[in-house]
């Protein structure tokens, strides 16, 4: 009797606990993101959509909290809680996938790429190798995205080289690439950031900034300029990422859902970033803003500062073999 009522008195606690075992088993998984994007972007849409179909897949398992508009900082801000922590991905561009994937750097070197079709076309060969480095450095790749060619806007007629060296040219600080194409090509570039570029372009301290027609738009540069030219002067991209660390939280069954919404929602996101740049050009052309062409001698002229610029990185801000998969992709495909 005794022993009995000692079993007895223990089964309620058992069954709580094994009550409460699935409701532990099964409680959401929580993932932050951060982004620089601002509320009601296209980048921030994007990444709202995903969050809703991470939901959906996972039967609210696994859930997505995002931070927009740089409330947790600058990008460099944002890898450093990521490592230790504090956060679980973003969305980065530019420099920041540089500093998770320093191969992506030889696809963002300035005049590499000339149309859409061949930044296709790379990123479809290499994307896949990209992936391969960032996750050695402990980040999975869930999708690539556009940001777009970066074309000259100027309140002077820059036809050549020597218009651009006379110009007051925006330069990013700290932005190694850039930095070392004008010092090749002879041009005084001011570092201003890029918080501070439109009230840089009132005052006269710039009259020739770089950017995305999207963004030079978004950011109202264009308010402050007069022309703008047709030279590519360099293709940027984004990706969105997670921590390996998080990434291997998630339940297996969960990964590939979550991992081709990603793909789905960046693929629709770079069509959109494609034909809103190709609308904002329209746009600027009605305001009153006048194309510049750049003549064919000219560009030549800007592809050798190019080429001498990647000869100066390679091995040190481009790794070799990096420089080595795109050069290789470039002859491959420009071959008669």
């Amino acid at each position: 009797m005794t022993t009995n009522a000692a079993a007895i008195s223990h089964l309620p606690v058992a069954l709580v606990a094994l009550g409460l075992a699935p409701m532990a088993a099964h409680a959401a998984i929580l993932l932050k993101l951060a982004t620089l994007a601002p509320e009601g972007s296209a980048w921030m849409r994007t990444l709202e959509q995903w969050k809703d179909d991470v939901a959906t897949a996972t039967g609210g398992e696994v859930r997505i909290r995002i931070y927009p508009a740089g409330i947790m900082g600058e990008e460099r801000d944002v890898l450093v809680k990521i490592r230790a922590g504090q956060l679980d991905g973003s969305g980065f561009v530019g420099s920041g996938i540089s500093r998770i994937c320093p191969e992506a750097n030889a696809l963002m070197l300035p005049l590499t790429f000339r149309d859409h079709e061949e930044i296709d076309a790379a990123m479809s060969e290499l994307g896949p190798w990209l992936e391969e480095r960032a996750l050695a450095n402990g980040f999975v790749v869930l999708g690539w995205t556009e940001v777009g060619f970066s074309l000259l806007f100027s309140n002077r007629e820059i036809r050549s080289l020597d218009d651009l060296r006379r110009a007051k040219v925006w330069s990013l600080p700290n932005d190694t690439m850039l930095a070392e194409l004008f010092r090749q090509a002879g041009i005084g570039a001011v570092p201003v950031p890029v918080a501070d570029v439109l009230t840089a372009l009132q005052t006269g301290l710039l009259d020739t900034v770089y950017s995305p027609p999207l963004a030079a738009v978004a950011m109202q540069w264009t308010g402050r300029v007069k022309h703008f030219n047709d030279l590519r002067l360099a293709y940027s991209f984004g990706s969105l990422f997670i921590a390996k660390r998080a990434w291997d939280r998630i339940p297996e069954q969960f990964r590939e859902p979550i991992r081709e919404a990603a793909r789905r929602r960046t693929a629709a996101l770079t069509a959109e970033v494609r034909r809103s740049n190709e609308e904002s050009l329209d746009v600027l052309r009605r305001s009153g803003l006048t194309l510049v062409p750049i003549p064919p001698a000219e560009v030549e002229r800007f592809r050798d500062i190019s080429e001498r610029t990647r000869v100066a990185l390679r091995g040190s801000l481009v790794p070799a073999e990096a420089d080595e998969r795109v050069q290789n992709f470039l002859k491959r495909r420009r071959q008669p």
